[in-house]
């Protein structure tokens, strides 16, 4: 790999409007403050609405610059010609010859499940073959439980493993959603030699400063369909947020940049995806790779995080009910030209 991934990147989730409406201009510059904060690493994903268009065009002349990331959604079986299918269309889609990491979204059986589906052995030497064949020059996964997540690296040589992870996403739950990220995950990569790359450390807005209670989100953003952002839940984070924007403040810092330093400072996250659709949201967590977190921090910063209420840290961050079988219709003919799954 010519350029290697910086420790903070730009997960591109946004820029293809997941958090609301983004205009190309206004996604360009924020590429571009990326990469004027020395940001090398682009992550982004088929299934990110516009994002692998808008930085196919965005990264017109300048390809060389930047380490990309993007995805593969189970919208059908992880099979060795759906996989190469995908990877055909996001470099289409790309505008490029290679992507530099190549990863599986989720597990298999994410949303719905396939008849006659391969295993995740035969998924892993699906990946390798993909690497080998040059188009991709190395194999990632994301959001797969511990058995699945050895059982590809056994056959491909994973290169890294995507994980939800921040200050109140630390996986304690353990459902397929929602994974035992930092009593089982971690420590297998860390043996493993397998970069950690952490997104949403900003926990998709909760960890952000000056947060409005009364805030609501529109149909348009996908928040509006999870359980913390619901009215009766919401509030609860917001006074969460705040109690942790003081501390940060008596610190010198803000929350957002708390948010991104925390996730950095645990061994083994070797990577840390910040999503922004402005230029100032990536500018507001510049800094936030120089601050050095000691354990007597994290420790007051746990005792913060255990005012949540009970029933508000029970909510999920993660939930598929508003993910439709059209959708993933719609997905599959994105990637094929039409839906081979179709009666």
């Amino acid at each position: 790999m010519s350029i290697l991934p910086s420790p903070l990147g730009l997960g591109c989730y946004p820029l293809g409007g997941g958090y609301g409406a983004v205009d190309d201009a206004q996604a360009a510059r924020t590429v571009d403050a990326a990469l004027d904060a020395g940001w090398t690493f682009l992550d982004t994903a088929e299934t990110y609405l516009q994002s692998e268009e808008r930085l196919g065009a965005i990264l017109e002349g300048r390809r060389d610059r930047v380490f990309l990331a993007t995805k593969a959604f189970p919208s059908e079986p992880y099979t060795w010609d759906n996989l190469r299918t995908a990877v055909d269309s996001s470099l289409r889609r790309l505008r490029t010859d290679r992507i530099d990491l190549y990863q599986l979204h989720g597990p298999q059986d994410w949303v719905t499940t396939f008849p006659g589906a391969p295993g995740y052995e035969e998924i892993g030497d699906a990946l390798a073959r993909l690497r080998d064949s040059g188009k991709v020059l190395a194999v990632g996964v994301c959001n797969l439980p511990l058995d699945a997540l050895r059982a590809v690296h056994a056959h491909a040589a994973l290169a890294s493993t995507q994980n939800l992870y921040s200050m109140i996403d630390r996986g304690a739950e353990d459902d397929p959603l929602h994974l035992p990220v930092e009593r089982e995950i971690i420590p297998f990569v860390r043996e493993a030699d397998i970069r950690f790359i952490a997104f949403s450390p900003l926990s998709r807005g909760l960890l952000a400063d000056d947060l409005d209670p009364a805030r609501t989100f529109g149909p348009d953003d996908e928040r509006h369909f999870l359980p913390r952002y619901q009215p009766d839940v919401y509030p609860a984070y917001v006074d969460l947020a705040r109690r942790l924007q003081a501390w940060a403040g008596d610190h010198g810092h803000s929350l957002t940049e708390l948010a991104v330093a925390w996730t950095l400072a645990t061994p083994g996250v070797t990577n840390t995806l910040v999503g922004a659709k402005r230029p100032e949201q990536v500018q507001a967590v510049a800094r936030a790779a120089e601050w050095r977190l000691t354990p007597g921090d994290r420790a007051e910063i746990d005792t913060i995080i255990a005012t949540l209420p009970a029933g508000a840290a029970a909510a999920r961050m993660i939930v598929w009910d508003h993910f439709s079988a059209d959708a993933l219709g719609g997905l599959r003919v994105r990637r094929h030209g039409h839906d081979p799954l179709a009666s």
